[in-house]
């Protein structure tokens, strides 16, 4: 009888122990969950980044197609104002919304020789970038 009543003290102890291993390891796991993106919304961003990318994309065949935007973008690269980049970008693609809270970098340099040329690219989502690069070659515009 002693030894039942052990046995059945122990397996008490031992289940008491699990349980409380178990609260705060499924409490962990609950945060940690909380900080991943669910697959939907892993799915949304990247949706969102390349529909921001073909936008850059579209706005940058367009840009070189015109010839007064593309020298308005080229010397607002080269003079770092990025208030006149959005405005070129404005006119070619680009929203309000899109440019709205974007980190706009303008780059000088990394040219590949030839003609002078601008290359935008975008990045999506917390920080929203927007990088518009410009060759060397031609520093006179």
């Amino acid at each position: 009888m002693y030894c039942m009543n052990l046995l059945r003290g122990t397996t008490v102890s031992i289940v008491a122990i699990l349980g409380l291993l178990a609260v705060p390891a499924a409490a962990h796991a609950q945060m940690t969950s909380g900080e991943k993106n669910s697959p939907v919304a892993d799915a949304a961003s990247r949706d969102d980044a390349a529909a921001l990318q073909k936008k850059a994309t579209e706005a940058q065949a367009r840009i070189h197609a015109n010839k007064d935007d593309r020298d308005q973008l080229m010397i607002a690269v080269k003079t770092n104002e990025v208030p006149s980049a959005k405005q070129v970008l404005l006119r070619n693609g680009f929203t309000a919304e899109d440019l709205e809270n974007a980190k706009i970098t303008l780059r000088t340099g990394g040219g590949k020789g030839g003609e002078d040329e601008i290359e935008i690219s975008a990045s999506c989502c917390d920080p929203k970038e927007i990088t518009i690069q410009r060759s060397l070659d031609y520093f006179t515009k």
